[in-house]
């Protein structure tokens, strides 16, 4: 029984990367149409969710938001989201309401459509092992931020494949909260390893399913706000809901 549902897996994902792929060939003249120009930065998102929204009915996939609350109305704000599978990725492009930017390593380039993003310059991409590239990529932040634009960042910093353990969070994403006085909204993707894991795991769980999600209320950002407590505040409630989902 374990090695069907493994094969059922397995032709899953090959079923979900075509669906990518294709969604995305699609889509790509508009996407070199919406990323340029004065207002590529709106016009990306909508053509994000278009592309979102057409994976996840393809592919079956639905989004369960399990409590009530929402994104604030309006940004900037920073995303912070626990990061266990690919499809975090392409769920955050449905679940942000606004404008925001991904703050991802650079080896997301390697990453076909989701790339173009980042090389049009609507995300930005860290090379974390070279410290000029890395400063050009924070500051890059702090202006978008400073424009009005959201981020998202996952701050385990990659993908953790033994859920519901929960990495140590980097920096980056609470100093660019502090530097700009805007609150971090906590996220939990709560099932999406079981969902769609790691396609080098040829027979890893990989199914149609509902993606269920806690966006947690907003912590707010003040003047005796500190790096370590608020880091650690944000770490705590994704790991509880992590925990408590499992």
């Amino acid at each position: 029984m374990k090695k069907l549902l493994g094969i059922f897996s397995f032709m899953y994902k090959i079923y979900f990367g075509m669906v990518y792929m294709l969604c995305g060939i699609v889509l790509y003249p508009y996407l070199l149409l919406a990323l340029s120009g004065r207002n590529k930065y709106k016009r990306a998102v909508r053509v994000k969710k278009v592309w979102a929204n057409a994976i996840c009915f393809f592919t079956m996939m639905r989004v369960e938001i399990l409590d009530k609350t929402h994104f604030p109305e309006k940004g900037p704000y920073i995303v912070c989201a626990n990061h266990m599978s690919y499809l975090d990725i392409i769920l955050m492009y449905k679940l942000i309401p606004i404008d925001f930017a991904f703050l991802a390593k650079a080896e997301v380039l390697k990453y076909p459509i989701i790339n173009l993003f980042f090389k049009r310059r609507i995300d930005i991409y860290v090379h974390r092992g070279n410290r000029r590239k890395s400063a050009i990529s924070i500051r890059k932040a702090n202006e978008a931020l400073e424009n009005g634009r959201s981020l998202a960042i996952f701050p385990e910093g990659k993908i953790g494949w033994h859920p519901p353990k929960l990495e140590r969070f980097k920096n980056g994403a609470f100093t660019l909260a502090l530097n700009n006085s805007v609150p971090i909204v906590p996220v939990t993707f709560l099932n999406n390893y079981k969902l769609f894991s790691d396609p080098t795991d040829t027979l890893g769980s990989a199914r149609p399913g509902v993606a269920k999600i806690i966006i947690h209320p907003p912590i707010m950002v003040t003047d005796a706000s500190e790096l370590v407590s608020l880091r650690n505040q944000t770490h705590q409630i994704i790991k509880e809901a992590l925990e408590n989902g499992y």
